[in-house]
This record gives structure tokens, sequence and C-alpha cells, in this order.
């Protein structure tokens, strides 16, 4: 869901309260609401799934006898963060 489309949420909630239409208030309200956090969540998932990228293409760079020991490390950091996203979406 794109900021352009919650806007377009926002500014029929905007309207609703602006004109006094009580009954279309609640509904946008809870649109509103679902709109933004369907777009924080969203936005939240690619940001982790960048960051996990990020210690894959780490954790696959070939260095020195260091890197090796390191790079289990990091695949378990790209593990992490994925796992993370499970906790969030349940308790979110």
């Amino acid at each position: 869901m794109s900021i352009d489309e919650v806007m377009l949420v926002a500014e029929d909630y905007s309207m609703a309260v602006h004109d006094g239409r009580d009954a279309d208030c609640g509904r946008l309200h809870k649109a509103l609401r679902a709109a933004i956090k369907q777009h924080v969540a969203e936005a939240a998932a690619r940001e982790r799934e960048e960051c996990a990228k990020a210690c894959e293409d780490v954790a696959t760079t070939q260095w020195d006898e260091y890197a090796a020991s390191y790079n289990s490390a990091v695949f378990d950091c790209a593990t992490a963060i994925r796992d993370r996203a499970g906790k969030e979406t349940i308790n979110g």
C-alpha cells in the first residue's frame, strides 16, 4: 500500500468529519487506522528484508580465515531478522 493510498483514506475521513457524517466517520476511522498499520507493516517488512540481504552479502564475501568463522554468525543474523517478522506480525 502506497502512502498515496493512505492519504486518500485520510482525506475521505477528514471530509466526513468536516461534513458531520458521523456514520461514515467511524467506518473511515477504522479504515484509516488499518491503512496506516498496513503501510507501516509493509515498509518495515521491506526494510527488514534489505537488512537480511545485507547480512547475507557480508556472509558470502570471501575474506580470510577470520571471515569464515564470522560468516556463520552473519547467517544467524539474517535468520534472526526474518524470524522477528513473524513475531511482529502476530503481536502487531
